[in-house]
């Protein structure tokens, strides 16, 4: 469970990181007048949000079951 955690997550941070990419690309030079980025940069947060959840879990559940491997 936590491997699959961890790898979703990092899917999820890679598919955000593409998703704020597209709106930085998309963003106008004289400013913000259409709401193009917005359709890129809301879910692209929302996702590195998850992502970063689940690999915070995945991680601690890894570290939780391994306790003879801390240094």
């Amino acid at each position: 469970m936590r491997s699959c955690a961890h790898v979703i997550g990092c899917l999820a941070l890679v598919g955000a990181a593409a998703l704020v990419l597209l709106a930085l690309l998309t963003w106008p030079p004289g400013g913000l007048m259409f709401a193009l980025p917005f359709v890129f940069l809301i879910p692209g947060i929302a996702l590195a949000l998850v992502g970063g959840v689940l690999v915070w879990v995945g991680r601690r559940s890894a570290v939780r079951a391994r306790p003879h491997e801390r240094g």
